[in-house]
Parts: C-alpha cells; sequence; structure tokens
C-alpha cells in the first residue's frame, strides 16, 4: 500500500515533467517558426536590393553601382594585399557605355537573425566588341549585411569564369537547413568559434583538400572555382577535391557571423603545392544545431 500511495502521490509531478517538457518542444517549434519566417522576410529583402543592384549596373555602369551597394567596410583582394573594396573600384576606369554585366540571384540563405546572408546566380558579361558580341558567362557570390540604418551593403563578393551558362531552377531557392543552430553564446565567442574551425580546415587542407573538406560540407554545398561548373554536393565536391594538389600554406585571416551564430563568413589566402596557384578563399558557414559550423560555400580566387 505504502508504494502503491507513492507511486500515486508521484503521478502528478510526473505527469506535470511530461507536460513541461512538451510544452518546451511545442514553444521552441514555434519559435522556430518565427524565426524561419523572420528570415524569409530579411532573404526577401535581400534578394530584392541584389535585383535593385543589378538593374543600378545597367543605368549607371558597374563601377558607379558597386559603389552604391557595396559597404564602406566591404574588403576586396588586390594581388597578395587585402584593401577596402570601394578603394580598389574608384582606381578602375569608368567602364565603356556599351559594356553590361547581366547577373540575376538564384540561390542563397540568410541568417535567423536577418543581419547577415548571402547570395549567387549566373553572370553574362557582353561587350560588342569582344568576342563578336557573345557573353563570357561566370558566376558571382556576394555576402550581404545589414547595416545600422536597415539596408543592406555588400560586404564581400567574389566570382570566377565558367566554361557556360550556369544552369539555376527558376526563381530565387533557399538553401537547405533543417538543422539551425539555437545558443546563445556571445558573438565574440561565436565569432572566435569559426575562425578556429576556419584555420582548421585551412590546416588539415595541408594534407589533402579532400579529406579537409569530408564530413564539414553543409546540405548542399557549393564550391566554385575557376573555369569549372560549380560543384554541388558533398560527393561531387570531394571526389572534385581528389584531384586536386594539396595546399602548400594557407592563412584564415578573417571571420564573421550573424548575430544568431548560424550563420557567418571567412576569408584567408592559400598557396597550392606545386605551384599550382595562390590566391584568396572565401568561404560561407552554417552553423548546425549540434553547434557545429559546416561550409555552405567555397570559392577561390587566385591572383
Amino acid at each position: 500500500m505504502v508504494a502503491a500511495a507513492a507511486i500515486l502521490a508521484a503521478a502528478p509531478a510526473q505527469l506535470r515533467s511530461a507536460s513541461f517538457v512538451g510544452q518546451a518542444f511545442a514553444q521552441r517549434a514555434r519559435q522556430s517558426a518565427v524565426e524561419r519566417e523572420g528570415g524569409n522576410l530579411a532573404l526577401t529583402g535581400m534578394v530584392r536590393t541584389e535585383q535593385m543592384f543589378a538593374a543600378r549596373a545597367l543605368v549607371v555602369g558597374w563601377k558607379q553601382a558597386f559603389l552604391e551597394y557595396f559597404a564602406d567596410a566591404a574588403v576586396g583582394f588586390d594581388g597578395e594585399q587585402t584593401a577596402p573594396a570601394k578603394n580598389l573600384f574608384r582606381k578602375q576606369p569608368d567602364p565603356p557605355k556599351d559594356l553590361r554585366i547581366l547577373w540575376e540571384p538564384r540561390y542563397g540563405d540568410i541568417a535567423t537573425s536577418g543581419d547577415l546572408g548571402y547570395l549567387t546566380g549566373p553572370v553574362r558579361t557582353i561587350s560588342p566588341a569582344r568576342n563578336n558580341g557573345q557573353p563570357r558567362h561566370s558566376i558571382y557570390a556576394s555576402v550581404w549585411k545589414r547595416q545600422p540604418d536597415g539596408a543592406f551593403k555588400v560586404v564581400m563578393d567574389m566570382g570566377v569564369p565558367t566554361p557556360g551558362p550556369v544552369m539555376f531552377p527558376d526563381g530565387v531557392t533557399r538553401a537547405p537547413r533543417t538543422d539551425i543552430y539555437t545558443g546563445d553564446a556571445p558573438v565574440v565567442a561565436d565569432i572566435r568559434s569559426l575562425r578556429d574551425t576556419d584555420a582548421a580546415l585551412t590546416n588539415a587542407a595541408r594534407a589533402g583538400q579532400a579529406d579537409a573538406y569530408r564530413g564539414h560540407l553543409a546540405e548542399g554545398a557549393r564550391l566554385h572555382r575557376p573555369d569549372v561548373m560549380p560543384l554541388v554536393g558533398q560527393d561531387a565536391v570531394v571526389a572534385w577535391l581528389m584531384t586536386q594538389p594539396a595546399y602548400a600554406s594557407g592563412e584564415s585571416r578573417f571571420a564573421e557571423t550573424s548575430r544568431a551564430g548560424d550563420l557567418g563568413y571567412t576569408y584567408g589566402s592559400y598557396v597550392m603545392k606545386g605551384d599550382a596557384g595562390h590566391g584568396f578563399y572565401v568561404r560561407v558557414w552554417t552553423r548546425g544545431r549540434d553547434g557545429v559550423w559546416r561550409v555552405a560555400l567555397d570559392i577561390l580566387q587566385p591572383q
């Protein structure tokens, strides 16, 4: 009777505990849905800004448009050094009036905090005086950051030539992310975590790129390399990297994360073994609920 009474007495507490757990899961699910919806709205705003940027370039030329849509803090690559991107643009001659650069965002993602995201898509560069007016094809990738006034500006931009036009599904596709980081660490800790992860990957690439990236790629990860069609998904990325030389050296130089700590980007320098090239890399990372950063987009820009 004592045992039965104890069980009966404990039952309400157990029920309350189960109810609390259920409520916590439901609250987390509702919060995730709200965050994701907020992210969708922010992604739409970022995409529209990119589209306005591309349209503006057709009116005033790429140089003026880039000066308008890049953040003052945006960084570019100049030989062996990094430099303020806008300073690099200002040094360029004004483009010919008949030069057209046509691009459109087709794929990307944004942090749940809505402050940092990336977009990529096809580019056509057309000059009547070159290649009989036929377009040159490439693919761009831009990292966008919300500014204090609420506007999105580009903080990092890289493009690589491709052998032909890069095909995407119609419209803009959001990168698949079903497992999103929900921690509440300080931003400085998130940045330190990302910087350490980036440095570890760069160092591991000295033993072989395929092994360095294997298991560290996000779902649908993209690899952009000059004169190669984009590689998508871990299997394709790792298979191609197995044909590439290891790094002779590399240096992680910068890391930044969103306020939510679920998305960030890094850049650094690399030197391939066997005089196979050197330059800069840019990586966009996403972070899962397990707290692990994984590469969503990886681009090399040889110098």
